[in-house]
């Protein structure tokens, strides 16, 4: 009695695995070398390498060379933009013009308009059996009817594309920032511990995982215009930082207003040394300490971050559930950067408006979001798998899974 099918039952996981590995790998490559792959991803990702380079080199500069740091500049811009009982008239003036403008950039951006312009590496995995030709071609052909239906429409969008979200936070940006606000108090150990999760934990993993989220389900292109929305937004915030400094809430509460900055004071993490009690550390207080980049409040980067992941999200996402979610990331950064005393209303608002800036630029460019659209479609009527397939859809082409990874399914 042959022993082979009991032992082949048993290698069946390893052999999964090998395959697995085996189709993410060429899948991966879709066409180009190692060498090819490695150089698109550090051409992709270069904006936001160069942030990182900016910031972290930020401490070599000259202090003599370095600008006038304010201090109550932003508390009273604060004051007059969202303190509506002090300050009603320019409150008022303030969310007249949100409103204005985002109705604008709707009007003359966001609205929709017509303006349209087998191999040997993918044979049958274990557990994820080759579907019959017939039902491929049938699933081929429901998606082509769909792309024939969108281009005659004349615009090319993903499926259930929130694409005025922009406009939309804008004009909704001075209720959010105060109701968040409102929130701040009281203080107490778990909403220390949940500030801590969105500003630190959530700010280093919703655009990583964003990002790997646009490769797997989303067109080629996608994330290279994700990395190029960080990065611009990102070397811009920095910069302003830089010849535009000025001093966080907590530099107030803990000096006062009239005590003068200068760039020998270390950094300080504010409302994270309470996490640091909570979990026994130094961690952050270390961390912020040494923080090459002190006076750095407007813009907040953390706003300008869950921003660009939301308008990502909400472009890109057919599922409506991650849609929300990105936006209620927007609301919890928004709530734990003011709870954590490291921003005022100001510099959030304000560096959402670098990320409208910046998606918006991506948006109108040539070559953005709406190209990128365009040439995933046409490749998918041509039949060109490698143009007009996600990372997912090669990954598991040919079996049940291809179409969860597929945005048109």
């Amino acid at each position: 009695m042959s022993v082979w099918p009991y032992v082949r039952v048993v290698l069946k996981p390893f052999i999964f695995i090998f395959q697995l590995l085996w189709r993410i790998f060429w899948s991966g490559l879709n066409g180009r070398s190692v060498f090819q792959l490695v150089f698109n991803f550090w051409i992709n990702f270069a904006p936001v390498f160069a942030w990182l380079l900016i910031f972290k080199n930020a401490g070599i500069i000259p202090k003599k060379m370095r600008p006038h740091i304010y201090v109550k500049l932003v508390m009273r811009l604060e004051k007059a933009v969202f303190d509506i009982r002090s300050s009603p008239f320019s409150s008022i003036f303030s969310i007249v013009c949100l409103i204005a403008i985002s109705w604008l950039l709707y009007g003359y951006v966001y609205k929709i308009e017509r303006d349209w312009q087998d191999d040997a590496h993918h044979q049958s995995i274990e557990f994820f059996s080759n579907l019959p030709r017939k039902t491929i071609s049938s699933q081929t052909s429901s998606v082509n009817k769909r792309i024939w239906n969108i281009l005659k429409q004349k615009r090319a969008r993903p499926m259930n594309c929130w694409h005025a979200s922009p406009p939309v936070l804008l004009a909704l940006s001075w209720y959010l920032l105060n109701f968040v606000y409102w929130l701040k108090d009281p203080i107490n150990t778990p909403k220390d511990l949940l500030a801590w999760f969105s500003y630190v934990l959530g700010h280093f993993f919703a655009p990583l995982l964003t990002a790997i989220w646009l490769y797997v389900f989303h067109a080629p292109g996608a994330l290279k215009l994700f990395s190029y929305g960080l990065g611009m937004q990102n070397i811009a915030g920095v910069c302003t930082h830089l010849v535009f400094p000025n001093a966080p809430p907590w530099f107030i509460h803990l000096y006062g207003e009239n005590k003068e900055p200068n760039y020998d004071m270390p950094g300080y993490a504010a409302g994270l040394t309470r996490v640091d009690i909570a979990m026994g550390t130094h961690v952050h207080s270390a961390g912020f300490h040494a923080s090459p980049i002190v006076f750095g409040a407007l813009p907040s980067i953390h706003s300008a971050m869950a921003v660009m992941v939301f308008f990502f999200v909400s472009y890109y996402s057919r599922w409506t559930i991650l849609k929300v979610f990105s936006f209620c990331f927007i609301v919890l950064q928004w709530w734990a950067t003011i709870y954590l005393d490291h921003h005022w209303r100001m510099d959030l608002i304000v560096g959402m408006f670098y990320s409208i800036i910046s998606y918006t630029i991506l948006y109108c460019w040539s070559r953005g979001l709406r190209k990128v659209d365009e040439d995933f479609l046409r490749a998918r009527l041509r039949f060109d798998f490698k143009n007009g397939s996600t990372m997912g859809m090669r990954v598991f082409r040919n079996t049940k899974l291809q179409n969860f990874f597929d945005p048109l399914s």
